[in-house]
């Protein structure tokens, strides 16, 4: 049937057209695309040169997709189609990606009731459905982080407490079993009437505000016998995302056997005293606010160059030389908030034998709460680690030493290799030549670990440097792929560079990481034999991705990727060989452009390496 558009249709498209919400108007057969707003060519990732086009030639994606035996059934039958957050594969920015859809399929019917088109009304919810499965995943990784904590941990939900929750420490803690999860906290552990529990509970609760515990005592009833217990322990709110209390995070660990020990011992302060001046590690005792110095064994008076007559004054009248380094302030930090300190290697300095030397220690500062959760002291370990860290520096400057010194004559061996394959295969000997330039490739594979090995002694000495130049990001892009191409004859090497930006950054050291990211998916990917490499600008930066189809990267080794001396583990290093330094250096030398760098992959389905810089 033919359909005359007059001009009242032509502003009824005029209003699609300018509408926020995606429409699309298919007609005829073959669901000729007839109109198509600018939110529905966003949505799509199309441009209006899809105007006219078959929608299955437009969207080719959508072939393997539900949607277009959808269009046509809703032709034959005339029923409207209406579905709410639709999962749609879109190709965008040259990437398929999962977009969620709320939209219509409404038949448009003619005088006699035949349909002659199909308008499409849709209203993208991706960011909604993504945050909604965020929130989820987020939950179930609570839960199992909850279940799997090594400390009793539980939840209890709504103002009755209900136990939606309780892993098996906090189980064994009270002396029950999995069949008091989902009662009220007073059904399942009815001891707890008349103990003060359950209106801290409702506290917490009304109040929004947490509760500490330190050495409470609580009576329970454990396998059929009611004993006292002791405790350290908190009442977290849990909120919703109006901020709303919901419920109610238990977190206990049970110090019975500490404090009947302490009883013993008749739980004097001075017997405190005596077992910390005795244990073998350096230990200190702050009270008050002022950080008084109440104790400190004589390890750490060592440590500090000093007698006991600093006992009993305040940390910075002590030890003058503290000031102007973060020690203090973080004591004072710690005993304002109460919460915990600790620092592997931190660099001191301290007199030593009258004169002042740089020392690094690995330190802890914990502080002690009463009944009331406030903070009454501090205590501090220490350990001195100040030969351990000489000898790593000594260790990097020998790495950094040797490997410049190998440098030198490698690089006159990788000469000498050159013209000798040169003369043997001008003397018709291609067999001992083809060694020769067998040679010469291990001697290119030993001169870039060498080069690794510099880059990393630069990185941890602060010594890389680097020169910036303006550059076309593309066309850098494009040489090295070109480069590399050379070098693989099993890949090829695709490109979709589309960024069309000029970047201010070291041109070399950038090109270091795309070249690291090229051999790596030639490396990983020896069953495939194409490798994607894609450029783009968004949101003020330029992004490249290296995509293999090879091995890929399990999601718990990928936080790992980026470490230095990181390999890929099991058998797979004798297939794999490297030092594990190349990642490494690269994360570095984008961390240094102040860019981004990431990997996205799934085991066994090949992985996608990617930077972002600053445009």
């Amino acid at each position: 049937m033919q359909i005359n558009f007059d001009d009242n249709v032509a502003v009824y498209f005029t209003l699609i057209e300018e509408s926020p919400m995606p429409i699309g108007l298919y007609i005829g057969e073959n669901m000729n695309i007839k109109v198509a707003n600018k939110a529905m060519l966003k949505a799509w990732g199309r441009d209006n040169s899809v105007i006219g086009q078959e929608l299955a030639i437009a969207l080719p994606e959508l072939k393997e997709q539900p949607f277009l035996e959808i269009l046509q059934n809703v032709r034959k039958t005339g029923i409207a189609y209406e579905t709410k957050e639709d999962r749609v594969m879109l190709i965008n920015d040259g990437v398929l990606q999962t977009f969620y859809f709320d939209f219509i399929y409404k038949p448009l019917k003619d005088n006699d009731g035949n349909v002659w088109g199909i308008l499409n009304n849709a209203t993208n919810v991706t960011e909604l459905v993504n945050a909604r499965l965020k929130i989820k995943a987020s939950e179930e990784l609570f839960r199992k982080m909850i279940q799997d904590a090594p400390v009793a941990i539980g939840i209890l939900r709504g103002e009755n407490f209900i136990i939606e929750q309780a892993n098996a420490d906090l189980l064994k803690l009270w002396g029950k079993t999995e069949e008091v999860v989902g009662l009220y906290l007073i059904d399942g552990l009815p001891e707890l009437k008349g103990q003060p529990f359950p209106d801290l509970l409702t506290q917490v609760y009304q109040t929004g505000v947490p509760h500490y515990g330190y050495e409470t005592m609580a009576r329970l009833e454990r396998y059929g016998v009611l004993q006292d217990y002791y405790f350290n322990f908190v009442y977290d709110p849990i909120r919703d995302q109006h901020n709303v209390v919901t419920g109610i995070m238990v977190v206990a660990n049970e110090i019975t056997s500490l404090v009947h020990s302490r009883m013993e011992m008749a739980k004097s302060e001075e017997r405190f005293r005596n077992l910390l001046l005795d244990t073998p590690m350096a230990t200190g005792y702050y009270e008050t606010e002022d950080i008084i110095i109440s104790l400190a064994n004589d390890e750490m008076l060592r440590f500090w160059g000093k007698d006991k007559s600093v006992i009993g004054k305040p940390i910075e009248e002590a030890i003058p030389e503290l000031k102007g380094q973060p020690f203090i302030n973080i004591l004072k930090e710690v005993y304002r908030t109460g919460i915990p300190y600790h620092a592997d290697q931190q660099e001191a300095l301290l007199p030593v034998n009258g004169k002042m030397e740089k020392l690094w220690f690995n330190f802890t500062y914990k502080p002690l709460m009463n009944a009331e959760g406030k903070v009454y002291a501090i205590l501090h370990a220490a350990m001195d680690v100040t030969k351990q860290v000489r000898l790593q520096q000594q260790k990097d400057e020998f790495l950094g030493i040797a490997s410049h010194e190998l440098k030198t004559p490698v690089t006159s061996i990788k000469a000498y290799a050159q013209v000798l394959e040169r003369m043997i295969r001008n003397d018709g000997d291609e067999k001992k030549a083809d060694m020769v330039r067998k040679m010469d490739l291990q001697l290119n594979r030993l001169t870039g670990l060498i080069g690794d090995l510099l880059d990393v002694t630069k990185i941890q000495s602060g010594k890389m440097t680097f020169n910036p130049i303006k550059f076309d990001f593309d066309q850098a892009v494009r040489e090295i792929v070109d480069e590399m191409q050379h070098i693989t004859s099993k890949h090829c090497i695709k490109t979709d560079l589309n960024s069309n930006a000029m970047v201010y950054v070291d041109r070399e050291r950038i090109g270091q990481v795309i070249t690291n990211f090229l051999s790596n998916a030639i490396k990983y990917s020896t069953d495939a034999n194409q490798i994607d490499v894609s450029t783009y600008a968004l949101n003020g930066e330029v992004i490249l991705c290296v995509r293999d189809y090879g091995i890929g990267i399990s999601k718990v080794q990928q936080h790992k990727v980026f470490d230095q001396f990181y390999r890929v583990g099991g058998n797979l290093q004798h297939t794999y060989p490297g030092l594990g330094l190349g990642l490494y250096i690269s994360a570095e030398i984008i961390k240094n452009e102040k860019g981004r760098i990431w990997v996205e992959s799934e085991e066994g389905q090949g992985a996608s390496f990617c930077f972002a810089l600053k445009i």
